[in-house]
C-alpha cells in the first residue's frame, strides 16, 4: 500500500508539473501569437483606407514581416512537436558543407552586412544537410537577435575526424548558472538592445534535440560581457562529397506554371478560395474541391487528367486527403502527382504520409515553400525526404 501511494505520488506531481509546463506555454505561445496578429488587424483597416503607393508598398512590408513573425513561431512549435513525437528520421550523407553554409549566408545576409557575419568554407562532412541546417539556422539566428555591436561569425574547424561548426557572437555572453537553462523550453535571456521581441526561447531547445538526435556533440564557451560560442561537432566524409538535394530558396520561374491544371482538396472555404485564388495569380487553371467526389465532379469540365493534386489531410466526414488522391487516381486511370498539406501536428498524420511516401507540408505554408513545390512535383522530382 505504501509503495502504491509513493508511487502516485510521483505520478501526481509529474502530472502536476506538466501541467504548469503546459500552462506556461500556452500562456507565451498566446501572448507571442497575439503580438503579430494585433499589428496585422491595425495594418489592415489602414490598408482599407486612402493610401498612396508609396504607403500601400509599406503596409503590405509590414504585413510580410508580421505573417513572417508567426511563421517562425509556428515551425519552432511544429520542429518541438516532431521532435517529442520522434517522428523525425535523420537521413545521413556525405554532402559538401559549403552549400548548407552558402544558404546560412543567404538567409542572414542583410543581417551579415551590418554585423560582418563571416562563413569559412570546408570540403566535405556527413551528417543530416537538412537538419544540419535547422541546427545552424537556429543558432545564428539566435546569435544575430542578441548582438547589439560587434559582429557574429560562423566558421569551420577541423578537429581529428570531426568537422567543428563554430558560431561566435560578441553579445552579452551568458552566465555560468543560466548555460544548462538556455537549452530548455521558454528559456529566454535579455534580449539585446535592438530586438525587444526575443520570441518563445524555442530555438537553443530544438538544437539540443536535433543534436542528441543526430549524435552532434554541442559545446558552448562563453564569456559574460565579451560573448558566445557554439560549436557542433559533425564527422568529416572520407570520399568526395556527392551533391544532395536540398530546399531550393530561389524564386521559381511563375511562367513554367502557365495552364498547369491543379486540384485542390480542403474541406476549409477561407483556405480552399486563397490557395485556389494564388495559383490562378501564377497563370494555372485550378479545381477547387471539399472532397474526393467533388474534386472529381469538378475535373468533369476538363478534358485531361490534372497535372498536380494538393489536399488537406483531414477531410469532412472522415475522409482523408490520401484516400482523396487514390479516389482521383483510380478514377482517371493514371498516377497523378501529390503532396499532403495539414494543420495538424499530431503523429498520425505524420507517420502515415511518411509509411505513404507523401510530402506533407504544415501550415501556415509560406508562398514561396509552395511555390518551389510546384516546381519540383510539376518537373517530376521526387521530393520525399526525412524531414516530411
Amino acid at each position: 500500500m505504501r509503495a502504491y501511494s509513493a508511487g502516485s505520488r510521483k505520478k501526481s506531481r509529474q502530472l502536476a508539473i506538466a501541467n504548469i509546463s503546459k500552462s506556461r506555454f500556452m500562456a507565451v505561445a498566446n501572448h507571442d501569437l497575439r503580438q503579430p496578429l494585433h499589428a496585422l488587424g491595425l495594418l489592415v483597416e489602414q490598408l482599407r483606407g486612402r493610401v498612396s503607393a508609396v504607403e500601400r508598398r509599406q503596409l503590405v512590408e509590414r504585413m510580410d514581416a508580421a505573417v513572417t513573425a508567426m511563421d517562425e513561431l509556428f515551425d519552432a512549435l511544429l520542429d518541438i512537436s516532431k521532435l517529442d513525437l520522434g517522428v523525425l528520421v535523420p537521413n545521413i550523407s556525405e554532402f559538401s558543407i559549403a552549400e548548407v553554409l552558402k544558404r546560412i549566408d543567404s538567409t542572414f545576409s542583410g543581417a551579415a552586412d551590418k554585423k560582418g557575419i563571416a562563413l569559412r568554407i570546408v570540403p566535405s562532412s556527413c551528417s543530416d544537410p537538412i537538419l544540419l541546417e535547422r541546427i545552424l539556422l537556429n543558432l545564428v539566428s539566435n546569435a544575430v537577435r542578441y548582438t547589439s555591436r560587434g559582429g557574429v561569425v560562423v566558421g569551420c574547424r577541423r578537429h581529428g575526424g570531426l568537422l567543428c561548426i563554430e558560431v561566435w557572437d560578441s553579445g552579452a555572453g551568458i552566465p555560468d548558472d543560466q548555460r544548462q537553462n538556455i537549452f530548455a523550453e521558454f528559456c529566454q535571456l535579455a534580449a539585446s538592445e535592438t530586438d525587444h521581441h526575443a520570441g518563445l526561447g524555442l530555438g537553443l531547445a530544438i538544437v539540443d534535440r536535433l543534436c542528441r538526435l543526430l549524435e552532434h556533440p554541442i559545446e558552448l564557451k562563453s564569456m559574460v560581457g565579451k560573448g558566445s560560442c557554439f560549436a557542433v561537432a559533425v564527422p568529416v566524409a572520407t570520399a568526395p562529397a556527392r551533391t544532395v538535394e536540398v530546399p531550393d530558396a530561389r524564386e521559381p520561374r511563375l511562367d513554367a506554371f502557365k495552364g498547369k491544371l491543379i486540384v485542390v482538396i480542403d474541406d476549409d472555404a477561407m483556405v480552399l478560395g486563397s490557395t485556389g485564388g494564388l495559383l490562378r495569380s501564377w497563370g494555372c487553371r485550378v479545381v477547387t474541391a471539399g472532397s474526393g467526389d467533388a474534386a472529381l465532379a469538378g475535373l468533369a469540365e476538363h478534358d485531361c487528367a490534372p497535372d498536380l493534386i494538393i489536399s488537406d489531410y483531414h477531410l469532412s466526414d472522415g475522409e482523408t486527403g490520401m484516400e482523396a488522391i487514390a479516389h482521383l487516381r483510380a478514377a482517371l486511370n493514371t498516377s497523378i502527382p501529390a503532396f499532403l498539406i495539414s494543420g495538424d501536428t499530431d503523429a498520425e498524420p505524420l507517420r502515415a504520409a511518411r509509411v505513404a511516401r507523401y510530402h506533407l507540408l504544415h501550415k501556415p505554408v509560406r508562398p514561396m515553400a509552395l511555390r518551389n513545390m510546384l516546381r519540383r512535383y510539376l518537373r517530376g522530382h521526387d521530393v520525399a525526404d526525412a524531414s516530411c
